[in-house]
């Protein structure tokens, strides 16, 4: 049984909604091909083996995952919401994290990634999202970045292979770069790498606890 509305702010509530939801526990995922390790995508994997299907007029109607471009013409030919990763959404679910953070502080924990066994409380979740992102901008032991995907011209070319393009959104799969090439959203990440470059979970939860006692 779901718990109510106004019990959504005990440990037990929030441990139930991360035990019932496929696509928030898959996002966690560590790194293959059904694992996105660059960031939390706009539709959860789970949903390539397991479309959402209905029927309407005896027609049938499906959304499935799709990480980058879309396979029908609907929508314009892009799958925008059906698989990429997009910084804004994931910079709002690294807020909220944080924020509730310092509600529960380090009694609450989960198992982070999924499968792992490995516990974390929710700072901690919310700096293993920003590492995640911060990943599609660096260099992989291969000296190749996600987010120049196959473009051999960035990824090789020594005039090109230093300047980064923030793109619009992310392959789901892979971290490559989709969509406009440079997006001002996408700039979040340098706000992430600062704040967890420079913060700690103890430290933030100590001065975020002070400043709720804080008065005019």
């Amino acid at each position: 049984m779901p718990p109510g509305l106004g019990n959504l702010a005990s440990s037990n509530a929030a441990s139930w909604l991360w035990s019932t939801r496929p696509d928030c526990a898959a996002s966690f995922r560590g790194c293959s091909t059904r694992r996105s390790f660059c960031g939390i995508r706009a539709l959860s994997r789970y949903h390539a083996e397991h479309p959402y299907i209905f029927n309407v007029g005896g027609q049938e109607y499906r959304v499935n995952y799709l990480p980058a471009e879309s396979d029908t013409g609907m929508f314009g030919g892009n799958s925008n919401w059906r698989g990429p990763i997009w910084m804004p959404v994931n910079v709002l679910l690294i807020r909220a994290l944080m924020q509730y953070y310092l509600y529960y502080g380090d009694n609450f924990r989960i198992e982070c990634p999924t499968g792992s066994g490995n516990m974390m409380n929710l700072f901690e979740v919310a700096r293993e999202i920003a590492n995640r992102l911060t990943r599609i901008f660096l260099r992989d032991p291969a000296g190749r970045r996600p987010v120049f995907g196959a473009t051999e011209k960035f990824q090789a070319d020594q005039h090109w292979r230093n300047y980064l393009l923030f793109y619009e959104y992310f392959h789901g799969d892979n971290g490559a770069g989709i969509g406009a090439s440079q997006t001002g959203w996408t700039g979040l990440v340098a706000p992430l790498i600062e704040i967890f470059g420079h913060l700690d979970a103890q430290t933030y939860l100590q001065a975020g606890r002070a400043a709720a006692f804080v008065r005019e």
